[in-house]
């Protein structure tokens, strides 16, 4: 059943006492923003997801358009510029490293010169080696299984040649699966004395990629030899020189910050990522020709909601807290963009009350609603994730404080935080994310409901902090098939619905559409994520299974190949 909006409107005298505020909160009234802010909403979204700003990727061009919009927004209306440099508070992010000059290998006197035959890993050092080498099998230490692949080796000065698989292959099952991290290994040979480390794949079940977007560095010079003539070779004692270089690059970024300054001790941060994945960066499910990823709902959605809060505060009188809006760039990388602001802080930690953080609220649904996490981590929280008579759409609250976007930043340095979504789709990370699908009056509401939950907590300066269970704390099972759908992880009911099917994946070949519910896949149950992942992890690849599932309320049965 719907509840009903109080029609009066709330805060509209805008010299409200802290005692009338208080009395209003208990009566029920529900913050209202208006027009104004519904067409804000329209205006922000349509211009940050539109084509001219090219996916906001950083260190783009797009990414400069949407500060500058943001800062002019903030700017407007009359927030107090909060940055290193202004409104910009500018960081540097690690972007696609690139082979350098000066790779080289040399294997018994006939060097490889074609980088097809072999080419450096993400975890090389960059330098030189020359020397005999030594075959260490996998290279692997494992008391349980009574195995020691370095056992009667002596690597002092040599070039440790190593099988990148594992006795019984890579897969979940893998009974050595503790070894499987190629750097782990590296890492063993150099300490056992290995000036380089040459990775062959003798199984074909694992191959380090040739394009590196995160750097992970040994302590020597490793490649990897893919032309097998060589790589057998290798397994015998040879002289070997060689050298390697990847050069990494970095892009500047900028995260925006704005504040509103009412001279209180404590500081509530209201923030959301405006960057997304430009042409399709890491991270896209899409599958077509490169094209623009607009991120209407990932995360314009959520950075208008910044700039409409922004302007519903400046206009209210607060006396216990500032106000610090942060618009964080990077997030899609990594949340790089709000790890670099919480470690480069200028006021205290315990200065901070909690945060508030938005990450897609534009698809808000009756079919969905609203999730709200975070509310484990202050007791402050718990009275207000059950009162939603402000709300007349279903809301789902978790308690952890950590999850794939920016307030787990804030939470790991001991911060209350709370995170708004209105769910994932089939747009989710793929160019179609426009502004036509997005919902503004939904996202309007989805504000109003976090400014109900603002104005509750004006009366406690300062919240407590309560650490809460990572939500993915419970060991997760591997695995190494994918169906190729996106999970609704709004879902309440049992097994797993699907939020969106990926063309040309075991899914779509199966026949199944977004809005299916699996229940089972061979002989195992799916009632929820963990049972779904755990489902997975029981299947290779080429293994074929019978898919039980829900479509309009109907059991169906189909046949899926992995």
């Amino acid at each position: 059943m719907k509840l009903k909006r109080a029609e009066r409107p709330w805060w509209i005298g805008l010299g409200l006492s802290a005692l009338a505020v208080s009395t209003a909160l208990q009566a029920q009234d529900c913050p209202q923003l208006g027009p104004k802010a519904l067409n804000g909403l329209a205006e922000h979204i349509r211009y940050l997801s539109s084509d001219d700003l090219a996916g906001r990727s950083p260190g783009t061009k797009g990414e400069q358009l949407a500060a500058e919009y943001i800062s002019r927004e903030f700017a407007e209306i009359g927030l107090v510029p909060a940055g290193v440099d202004h409104w910009y508070e500018p960081f540097q992010v690690a972007d696609w490293a690139v082979v350098g000059q000066g790779n080289k290998l040399v294997v018994g006197g006939v060097e490889q010169t074609r980088m097809e035959q072999y080419y450096p890993t993400p975890f090389t050092h960059n330098g030189r080696a020359e020397g005999q080498t030594v075959y260490v099998k996998y290279g692997m230490v494992l008391e349980a299984k009574k195995r020691n692949d370095l056992k009667g080796k002596n690597l002092q000065g040599k070039i440790a040649v190593m099988d990148a698989g594992a006795p019984d292959g890579i897969h979940p099952h893998s009974e050595y699966a503790a070894e499987h991290d190629l750097l782990l290994r590296v890492q063993r040979l150099a300490e056992a004395g290995a000036t380089a480390v040459l990775i062959v794949n003798k199984e074909g079940d694992q191959i380090p990629p040739k394009k590196f977007k995160k750097l992970r560095r040994s302590s020597v010079p490793v490649h990897f030899v893919a032309d097998p003539a060589v790589a057998k070779k290798l397994k015998k004692k040879q002289t070997v020189q060689l050298s390697a270089k990847v050069e990494e690059r970095f892009l500047d970024a900028v995260n925006i910050v704005g504040q509103i300054d009412n001279g209180a001790e404590y500081t509530v941060v209201i923030g959301a990522h405006y960057d997304h994945l430009g042409w399709g960066d890491e991270g896209s499910l899409h599958k077509g020709e490169p094209a623009i990823h607009n991120g209407a709902d990932d995360n314009a959605s959520g950075t208008a909601g910044v700039i409409e809060l922004a302007r519903w505060l400046k206009a209210l009188p607060s006396p216990n807290h500032n106000y610090l809006f942060v618009c964080f760039s990077a997030e899609e990388m990594g949340l790089l963009g709000s790890n670099y602001f919480v470690k480069n802080l200028r006021l205290p930690t315990q200065n901070i009350s909690y945060m508030i953080n938005m990450d897609m609220i534009g698809r808000l649904s009756e079919d969905k609603g609203l999730a709200i996490s975070g509310v484990g981590t202050s007791p402050a929280f718990a009275d207000l994730a059950e009162k939603h008579a402000c709300f007349e759409y279903p809301v789902k609250t978790s308690a952890s404080g950590t999850g794939p976007s920016d307030h787990t930043s804030f939470y790991n340095q001991q911060v209350p935080v709370l995170h708004f979504f209105t769910g994932t789709h089939a747009d989710y990370h793929k160019p179609t994310d426009d502004f036509e699908f997005i919902n503004l009056e939904g996202t309007q509401r989805v504000l109003e409901h976090i400014a109900f939950w603002i104005a509750a907590l004006e009366e406690t300066p300062r919240l407590e902090f309560t650490p809460t269970k990572d939500a993915s704390s419970d060991k997760a099972p591997r695995f190494s098939v994918t169906l190729g759908v996106v999970p609704d992880y709004l879902f309440s009911g049992e097994g797993m619905r699907i939020d969106g099917v990926t063309e040309g994946k075991p899914a779509s070949k199966a026949g199944l559409k977004t809005g299916d519910v699996v229940l089972q896949i061979g002989d195992h149950k799916v009632v929820d994520m963990m049972s779904y992942m755990n489902a997975l992890s029981a299947f290779k690849a080429g293994d074929h299974a019978e898919l039980t599932y829900e479509r309009s309320g109907e059991a169906q049965k189909t046949t899926v190949r992995f």
